[in-house]
C-alpha cells in the first residue's frame, strides 16, 4: 500500500512538472509608436487562447503563456490593434499606432464599419474635417460642394441659411426623393426641409432651410461620399441615391485637448439683373396732371408698379412721400425726375457671420470623452434678417473589461432664424417688388421713412395721390420690418453603442440610434399691408428611433482574410405637422396669435407612422491582399407598401484586383481595379394605399355650413411596389511617382424601373389622378479624382486634388401612351415636366422670337414678341468640376 501511495505521489509531482515545463513566462512593455510613450492598460492576450493580462502604469506587461501559444494580440482604445509572433522570445516590446496615423488607409464604409480602402470594390470619396471648416461657413453640406467628384450640391445664394440640395449621379426618381442619406457616427439622419409648395415651385414662399443645417461642422473629422449602389445597398431603401458618411471627432487616448476655432466670414450683393436708368415709374411717356390747392403739379403714376414712364431730364414732380402733412419737410414740395442717388443697391448690407467653437478632450486608462460647443451667429444681406445657431455635444468611450466596451454620443441643436428672405413670386419677396415690378426712380433713403406718425405705411405704390393705400406693392422697409417671420428648431441626436468581444475576431454590437426635432414657424402680415393682415403658425415634429444588432467575425490567415457579419435593425419614424392660420384679416393691429382672428381659424394636421424592419449582411473574402471579393444583402419590410408584396431584397456584389502587386515599376506605387453589382430599392411615404374620406379637399371643411367628407382627387393604389435600380460600376485607383500623382476613375450606368408616380386621368373616373408604378429612367456617366502633390518635403506638403464628373440622364419610358409628366409649375408660362427621350426635368416656357439672323423680332406695339411654351434645356448640368 505504501509502494502504491509513493508511485502515485511521484507520477503527480512528474505531470506537474510537465504542465510547468508547458508555459513559460513572457514579459515586455507596450507603449505608442508616436512618441514612444507607454500605453497603461493594454490588453496583451494569447490568441485563440484565454491567458491575457493588462500593462501597468508603466506600459509593462508579464504574461504566462502555453508552449504551444504563437502570436499575442495587443489592443488599445484609440489604436490599432496588433499581433506578434512569440517564437522563442521570453521579452516583446510592442509599440502601437494611433488610429489617426492609419486614417489614409482605412476609410468609413457602410454601417459605419472601418476598411481598409484598398479591399472596396466601389468607389468612395473621403473629403477630411479641416477641407470643411477652412471657409468658417456654417453649413457642412455645403462646403461639400466642388470636394466630391460626381455630387452636385445646390443652395440658393439669395436666402438666409437655406436648403442644401446634393444629387449624386444624377436623378433616378422622378416624382420622390432624390437626395442622399445623410448618416452622423451611425444615426441616419432626417435632411427634410419643410417650405411651403409654392416656395418651392418659386410662387413665394421663405426658405426655413433643412435638417442638414444642425450639423456643426467642427465636429467632423471626415466625410466619407458613397456614391453607388455597390456602397450604400446595406442601407436600403432610403440610400438608393447614395450616402454621406459623416464621422465626428473624438478623444485620443494619451491626448488631452482644449481647442478653440473662431472664425468671420462676409458676404455682399452680387449679380442682380441689368437695369435701366433712362425712364422712372409708369405706364407711359407723360405724367399725369392734378390741380391742388388752386395749383397745378406733374404727378408720377403711383398705382403703376412698372417703369415705362417719363425719361428723366430734371421735370419738377411731386413724388409718393410730398403727400403727408405730418412731414413738412416734404408735403406738396417738388423734386427732380431723375434717377436716385441712394437706388437698390443701397438697400442691401453687408452680410456678416461669426462662427466660434470651443472643444474639450480628456482621456483616462480606459474612458475617454469629448465635449464640444459652438455658435453661429448670422446677418444676411437683406436688412433686419438673422440665423443663430448653438451646439452642443458630448461624445464617451468607455472600456469596462478586455471583453465588454460602450460608447455614446448625444448631440443638442437649437437654430434660431429671423425674417428669412422671401423667395420668388410673393408679397414679401424683396426681389420680386424690386427687380421685376418696382419703379427705378426711387430713393431708398427717403423710402426708410416708411411709417405716419400714426403708424401707417407710406408706400411709393399708392392707389394714387389722394389715397395711400398700397395698390400692388409694400413700401420694401414695411416688408422687412411688419411682414415679418420667426423660426425655431430644437433638436436632439444621439447614439449608444455596447459590444462585447466573445474571442479575437468574434464579438457583438447593438446600437441603438435617436433623431428627434421640433420646428416651430411664425409669418405675420400687418395691419396697413397691401396683402389681408393674419398670422400663420406651423409646426413639425419629427421622431426616428432605430434598433440594431451586428454578429462580427473577422479572421486572417497568412493568405486569406474573411470578414463577415450579420444583423437586423427596427427603424420607427413618426412625423406630425399641424397648420394653422387666420382668416379675413386681425382683429387687433400687431398681436400675431390665431385667436385674433376676424374670421374662423383654418388649422390642419397630420399624423404619419412608418416603421421598416430588416435584415442583412455581408460577407468578404481577401487573398494575399491584393484580390478582394465582397457579397452584401439586406431585406426591409415596409409598412408603407401593400402586406402582400411589401418585402424587398437588395443584393451586392463587388471585387478588386490590386495590381501592383504583378508590376514591378518603380514610378507606380499603387494601382487598383474595382468592380460592383447592386440592386436596391426605394418604398413610398405611408397612406398612399387605400383611399380615405376628407374634409378639406378643396379648401374648406364645410359647404353651406354643413361639413362634408369627400375622397380624395388623386386615386391610391393597393398594388403600390418599390421602386427598383439596379446598377454597375468600373473604377481604377493609381498613385504614381513616390505618390506625387494619384487618379480615381469610375464609369456607372444605373436604371430605375418601376418609378412611382401619378399619372393624370379624365374626369369621368371620379379622380384627377391615379398613382402607378410606371416608366424606367437611366444615368450613366464617369467620374474623376485627380491629386498632385508639387512639394513635400519634411516640414511642408503642398496637395491640390481637382475632379470633373459628366452624367448623362434620360427617363426612357413613363406610363403607356403618356410621353410627358409634369412636375411642378412656375409661376405664369414655365414648367417642369419629364419627357420620354429626354433628360430629367425638361424647362418648357416662352422665348424671344428670332429672324433669320438670330436678332430678337419686335411687334408693332414697339415690344419683343415671345413664342409659345418650347422646350428651353434641362435643369441638369452639362458636367461638373471642382478644384
Amino acid at each position: 500500500m505504501k509502494q502504491r501511495l509513493l508511485s502515485l505521489l511521484v507520477l503527480c509531482t512528474l505531470m506537474v512538472g510537465a504542465a510547468y515545463a508547458q508555459n513559460r513566462q513572457v514579459t515586455g512593455k507596450v507603449s505608442s509608436s508616436s512618441d514612444g510613450s507607454p500605453i497603461s492598460g493594454a490588453s496583451v492576450s494569447v490568441v485563440g487562447g484565454t491567458a491575457g493580462t493588462q500593462t501597468d502604469n508603466g506600459g509593462n506587461f508579464s504574461l504566462e503563456v502555453p508552449a504551444s501559444a504563437t502570436q499575442l494580440n495587443v489592443s488599445y482604445i484609440g489604436y490599432t490593434s496588433q499581433r506578434v509572433s512569440i517564437g522563442n522570445r521570453s521579452v516583446i516590446n510592442i509599440q502601437l499606432v494611433s488610429e489617426d496615423e492609419t486614417l489614409e488607409e482605412v476609410v468609413v464604409t457602410a454601417l459605419g464599419i472601418s476598411r481598409e480602402k484598398r479591399s472596396l470594390g466601389y468607389a468612395a470619396q473621403e473629403v477630411k474635417g479641416d477641407v470643411l471648416t477652412a471657409a468658417r461657413g456654417g453649413n457642412a453640406l455645403q462646403s461639400l460642394s466642388g470636394n466630391v467628384a460626381g455630387a452636385v450640391v445646390s443652395a440658393p445664394s439669395s436666402s438666409l441659411g437655406g436648403s442644401t440640395r446634393i444629387v449624386l449621379r444624377g436623378i433616378g426618381s422622378l416624382t420622390g426623393e432624390n437626395k442622399p442619406l445623410i448618416v452622423v457616427d451611425g444615426i441616419p439622419m432626417d435632411n427634410s426641409n419643410y417650405n411651403t409648395a409654392n416656395a418651392e415651385r418659386g410662387a413665394g414662399g421663405r426658405d426655413y432651410g433643412d435638417a442638414g443645417f444642425d450639423i456643426n461642422p467642427d465636429d467632423i473629422e471626415s466625410v466619407n461620399v458613397l456614391k453607388g449602389g455597390p456602397a450604400s445597398a446595406l442601407y436600403g431603401a432610403r440610400a438608393s441615391n447614395g450616402v454621406v458618411l459623416i464621422k465626428t471627432k473624438k478623444a485620443q487616448k494619451g491626448r488631452d485637448e482644449i481647442v478653440v476655432n473662431t472664425g468671420m466670414a462676409f458676404e455682399n450683393l452680387g449679380i442682380t439683373p441689368k437695369l435701366q436708368k433712362l425712364y422712372g415709374g409708369g405706364l407711359g411717356p407723360e405724367f399725369l396732371k392734378q390741380t391742388i390747392d388752386g395749383k397745378e403739379y406733374l404727378l408720377v403714376d403711383y398705382n403703376a408698379d412698372e417703369s415705362w414712364g417719363a425719361k428723366y431730364e430734371n421735370q419738377q414732380v411731386l413724388h409718393w412721400d410730398a403727400f403727408d402733412p405730418e412731414d413738412p419737410e416734404n408735403y406738396m414740395k417738388t423734386r427732380a425726375w431723375q434717377y436716385p442717388t441712394n437706388d437698390y443697391k443701397t438697400f442691401f448690407e453687408t452680410g456678416v457671420a461669426y462662427n466660434n467653437a470651443i472643444s474639450l478632450a480628456k482621456s483616462y486608462e480606459n474612458t475617454s470623452a469629448r465635449l464640444s460647443l459652438s455658435n453661429v451667429s448670422q446677418s444676411g444681406i437683406v436688412p433686419n434678417t438673422e440665423l443663430k445657431r448653438t451646439t452642443a455635444a458630448l461624445s464617451i468611450d468607455n472600456k469596462f473589461s478586455d471583453k465588454f466596451s460602450a460608447r455614446g454620443t448625444i448631440n443638442y441643436i437649437r437654430t434660431n432664424g429671423f425674417n428669412r428672405p422671401e423667395q420668388g413670386y410673393g408679397d414679401a419677396s424683396i426681389g420680386q417688388k424690386m427687380f421685376q415690378w418696382g419703379q427705378m426712380q426711387l430713393d431708398y433713403k427717403r423710402l426708410q421713412k416708411y411709417k405716419t406718425s400714426a403708424g401707417a405705411q407710406k408706400t411709393w405704390n399708392r392707389s394714387s395721390w389722394d389715397d395711400a393705400t398700397p395698390k400692388y406693392s409694400d413700401n420694401y422697409y414695411w416688408i422687412i420690418n411688419e411682414n415679418t417671420s420667426d423660426d425655431q428648431r430644437d433638436r436632439f441626436y444621439g447614439n449608444v453603442e455596447v459590444r462585447y468581444d466573445f474571442m479575437p475576431g468574434l464579438y457583438v454590437t447593438g446600437n441603438v440610434y435617436g433623431d428627434n426635432y421640433t420646428l416651430k414657424i411664425g409669418e405675420r402680415v400687418a395691419v396697413g399691408s397691401q396683402g389681408v393682415s393674419g398670422f400663420t403658425e406651423r409646426i413639425r415634429e419629427f421622431t426616428e428611433m432605430n434598433y440594431e444588432g451586428r454578429l462580427h467575425y473577422d479572421k486572417k490567415w497568412e493568405d486569406f482574410s474573411f470578414n463577415a457579419f450579420i444583423g437586423a435593425n427596427r427603424r420607427n419614424t413618426t412625423r406630425f405637422n399641424s397648420n394653422s392660420n387666420t382668416n379675413g384679416g386681425l382683429i387687433v393691429p400687431n398681436l400675431y396669435t390665431t385667436n385674433n382672428s376676424m374670421d374662423a381659424v383654418t388649422l390642419q394636421t397630420t399624423l404619419s407612422k412608418k416603421r421598416v424592419n430588416s435584415v442583412f449582411g455581408n460577407f468578404s473574402l481577401g487573398y494575399q491582399d491584393f484580390l478582394y471579393a465582397d457579397f452584401g444583402w439586406r431585406n426591409d419590410w415596409s409598412s408603407t407598401l401593400p402586406e402582400k408584396d411589401n418585402s424587398y431584397f437588395y443584393p451586392s456584389v463587388t471585387g478588386s484586383f490590386v495590381f501592383t502587386k504583378f508590376v514591378d515599376a518603380a514610378w507606380l506605387n499603387f494601382g487598383k481595379l474595382r468592380a460592383g453589382w447592386s440592386q436596391v430599392g426605394n418604398d413610398t411615404d405611408p397612406y398612399r394605399l387605400l383611399d380615405v374620406y376628407l374634409n378639406n379637399i378643396y379648401g374648406n371643411t364645410s359647404y353651406l355650413e354643413v361639413p362634408y367628407f369627400l375622397k380624395s382627387l388623386q386615386k391610391l393604389n393597393p398594388d403600390l411596389r418599390p421602386e427598383t435600380k439596379k446598377s454597375y460600376e468600373f473604377g481604377l485607383e493609381t498613385s504614381m511617382f513616390d505618390s506625387r500623382v494619384s487618379l480615381d476613375f469610375t464609369y456607372y450606368n444605373e436604371e430605375t424601373t418601376d418609378l412611382i408616380m401619378p399619372v393624370t386621368t379624365g374626369p369621368e373616373t371620379g379622380y384627377s389622378s391615379k398613382i402607378f408604378n410606371a416608366g424606367r429612367a437611366v444615368n450613366k456617366g464617369i467620374e474623376a479624382m485627380l491629386t498632385l502633390v508639387p512639394v513635400r518635403n519634411d516640414n511642408f506638403e503642398w496637395s491640390t486634388s481637382v475632379n470633373f464628373a459628366r452624367n448623362r440622364n434620360k427617363v426612357v419610358e413613363l406610363y403607356e401612351g403618356i410621353k410627358s409628366l409634369p412636375l411642378a409649375n412656375a409661376p405664369f408660362k414655365a414648367s417642369l415636366v419629364a419627357m420620354v427621350g429626354q433628360p430629367y426635368g425638361q424647362i418648357y416656357g416662352s422665348d424671344f422670337i428670332y429672324d433669320d439672323q438670330g436678332n430678337k423680332v419686335v411687334g408693332a406695339n414697339g415690344l419683343y414678341l415671345s413664342s409659345d411654351a418650347k422646350n428651353l434645356g434641362s435643369i441638369l448640368p452639362d458636367f461638373n468640376a471642382g478644384w
